[in-house]
């Protein structure tokens, strides 16, 4: 039981609160030029975890969807239509999709945000991840199902 309890604990820390909107919205405002400029122009952007060789996500702006492959680009994983999913400390445009297999579970969901603060994230994935983004730093986002694991952040950048 308290096994259960640690996971439950761990789990709640990949969830995160959503701004009120009105926050949000007011700081995405002037601060996502960056990301709707990446979606007009139907770019690529590139998330790396290892190394700056080889990209590990490759998400593709396509008209008003995103594309999100894995494995630098080989297999597609998801795509759905864009909307803001804005959070009080980030600006973010991607969408969220309830996975077919398992649809007990919520949904998940693929983003390419801008950090608006400072941001500061760590989680304890067998690879552990540790990143301080500055205002203005791009990078790729996914959430799994709430309850089912960590957030996963990439650092980014756009695909010549």
């Amino acid at each position: 039981m308290l096994a259960a309890l640690a996971v439950a604990a761990c789990d709640r820390t990949a969830e995160r609160p959503s701004a009120p909107a009105s926050a949000a919205t007011a700081k995405s405002a002037t601060t996502s030029a960056q990301l709707q400029e990446l979606a007009k122009t139907n770019a690529t952007v590139l998330g790396y975890l290892y190394s700056v060789e080889t990209p590990y996500i490759v998400a593709s702006f396509d008209g008003d969807s995103l594309v999100w492959r894995t494995q630098g680009g080989a297999n597609r994983v998801a795509q759905g239509r864009t909307a803001p999913l804005n959070e009080s400390d980030r600006a973010c445009l991607g969408f969220k999709q309830q996975n077919p297999t398992m649809p007990s579970r919520g949904a998940e969901r693929y983003l390419v945000c801008e950090a608006l603060e400072p941001i500061r994230h760590s989680n304890s994935l067998p690879r552990s991840q540790d990143f301080q983004l500055a205002p203005g730093t791009l990078f790729l986002q996914y959430d799994p199902p709430i309850g089912t694991g960590f957030a996963q952040l990439f650092y980014a950048k756009r695909a010549k």
